[in-house]
């Protein structure tokens, strides 16, 4: 489970905006992957050509499950359940990386998406399970830049390939084709009420406002989310400044939230939104919203950041909390 969108604000800012929903606790933490920073996928040495900043854990080398580099590239990883496929064996050649290290790489070298489309034949995913989760995650990726751009990687072929995404919105199994397909259900969907209309003499009215939503699937299925983020992208006043954006598109991660309870998978565990990040590619600012809070932590990446010798961890406090303004 996840859902991810991108989105331009009236300030021309540009967003990639996720929520991360899993049954396993993560534990992520904001994190810096600085610039010349040595880290090894498959026994192999890589250094990062470029800084990044996301969410992510160190299980002995650092994983993430999205981020944004120093050049406005951003990427987020979904799960891709019974789609994704992925190689047996290494090939010579190429960059053979397990799923889970696919962002690392391409925050750490891709300068945007044009770039992208250049390299990436350059890499082979292979079947390495995360020592975390015990299993190879099976996993797609949004990936944007600067430019507003926006594409899906898949790799339902065995091959990665890279697609087009002309709504701006992913989320989970099926591919993502078939969701675009899915949309051509609702057709009918608007922001205005519909118009009164008669049946014989007798005229059918709306019982009231939002008339015009009806049919927008309210359940927490991968489809039904897509096509919930999907209208409300297309429909949203983004405001005039970059704040109003930023607010924006959490209000739409609001719709896609999963709270704990409502979703129970069938091992018993609990799936939900552990947390929700707004990656502003345009100022390389990272905004990071945990479950249990409703407080949103800022990081903006800065040549101190990205001139640190290790990786940099951000603590933050989770605690929920209120103002109180009766106090004076």
């Amino acid at each position: 489970m996840c859902t991810s969108l991108t989105l331009t604000s009236n300030a021309q800012h540009h967003f990639l905006a996720r929520t991360m929903d899993f049954g396993f606790q993560l534990e992520g933490k904001p994190v810096v992957i600085p610039r010349n920073y040595t880290w090894k996928h498959q026994k192999v040495e890589q250094k990062t050509k470029y800084g990044f900043i996301g969410t992510g854990r160190n299980l002995g080398e650092y994983f993430l499950a999205d981020g944004v580099n120093e050049n406005g590239f951003a990427v987020a990883e979904l799960y891709f359940l019974n789609e994704a496929k992925y190689g047996d064996t290494e090939q010579e050649n190429k960059v053979n990386l397990a799923p889970h290290e696919f962002i690392m790489w391409l925050l750490g070298q891709m300068k945007d998406i044009s770039e992208l489309r250049e390299r990436i034949t350059e890499v082979h995913l292979i079947e390495e399970a995360i020592p975390m989760l015990g299993f190879v995650p099976p996993l797609h990726f949004i990936v944007t830049d600067k430019t507003g751009e926006t594409v899906v990687l898949e790799s339902d072929s065995g091959e990665m390939l890279v697609k087009d995404n002309p709504v701006g919105v992913m989320t989970n199994s099926p591919d993502f084709d078939w969701h675009l397909k899915n949309l051509n259900n609702y057709l009918s969907l608007q922001p205005n009420n519909f118009t009164n209309k008669k049946i014989g003499n007798y005229e059918i009215k709306p019982f009231g406002q939002g008339a015009g939503t009806f049919g927008l699937p309210g359940g927490y299925t991968s489809p039904e989310r897509f096509v919930r983020a999907a209208y409300l992208r297309a429909l949203v006043d983004t405001g005039e400044t970059v704040g109003e954006g930023i607010n924006s598109v959490f209000k739409i991660l609001d719709n896609v939230t999963i709270p704990k309870g409502v979703n129970i998978k069938n091992d018993g565990s609990i799936d939900f939104t552990q947390y929700r990040a707004v990656l502003d590619v345009t100022d390389l600012t990272y905004c990071f919203n945990p479950y249990e809070s409703q407080e949103i932590f800022k990081i903006t990446l800065n040549d101190t950041l990205l001139n640190e010798k290790q990786p940099l961890e951000f603590d933050y406090d989770s605690s929920f909390k209120m103002t109180d303004l009766s106090r004076r």
